[in-house]
Formats: structure tokens, sequence, C-alpha cells
């Protein structure tokens, strides 16, 4: 009966030692994987935030780059604009010249008609 209580307490005991080294070694994987899980998501930030300037930055040149090409675009516009402007006035002024030289030689035509009639001889 010594002998099986000395067993016992000698199972006891390993047992005891075995969870002692599962606790142990449980620990240990528990703070490995934190750590690892700790340094994948300091990277994660850092990738993260990395992205987040390189997304600022690529924004940035966008806008930049469209906002150059919109103020050349208004500038190409406006010198187009302002050729039709004065394309059309000087067409416009053109036509005013040659339909005020035809109603003046109308004008003419019909004094001289008119001075005709009245006196029955040209001037």
């Amino acid at each position: 009966m010594a002998a099986l209580m000395e067993r016992i307490r000698q199972e006891r005991r390993s047992i005891g030692e075995e969870v002692t080294q599962l606790f142990r070694e449980t620990n240990e994987f528990l703070s490995a994987t934190t750590a690892h899980r700790q340094e994948e998501a300091k990277k994660q930030a850092q990738q993260l935030h990395q992205f987040h300037q390189n997304l600022e930055q690529t924004t940035h040149d966008f806008l930049a780059q469209t906002s150059q090409a919109r103020v050349a675009q208004a500038k190409e516009q406006k010198q187009q604009l302002e050729q039709t402007t004065h394309d059309f006035l000087a067409q416009t002024a053109q036509e005013r010249v040659a339909q005020a030289k035809e109603q003046k030689q109308h004008l003419q035509t019909f004094r001289q008609d008119l001075f005709v009639s009245i006196f029955g001889t040209h001037i």
C-alpha cells in the first residue's frame, strides 16, 4: 500500500510537472504569437501610413497637373475666342462698309433719277 501511495505521489508530481511544462509552453507560444502579431500589426501600420502618404502625394500631383492643364486650356480658349471675336468684328465692319457704299451708290442713283425726273437733265 505504501508503494501504491508513493506511485500515486510520483504520478501526481509528474502530472504537476507536465501541467507546469504545458503552462510554460503555452505562455511561450502565446508570447511569441503576441509578439509576432504585434510586429505584423506594426508593419501593416507602417505600410498603411506609407500608402496614405503616397496616395496624398499622387492626389496632390494629379490635382496640380489637372489645374495646370485647365489653366492652359482656358488660355487657349481665351485666345481662340479673342481671335474669333476679332475676325467676326472685322468681317462685320467690312460688310457694313460694303453695305454703306452700296447704300451710298443707291442713294446717288436715286438722287440722279430724282433730279432727272424733276429737272429733266443729269447733274
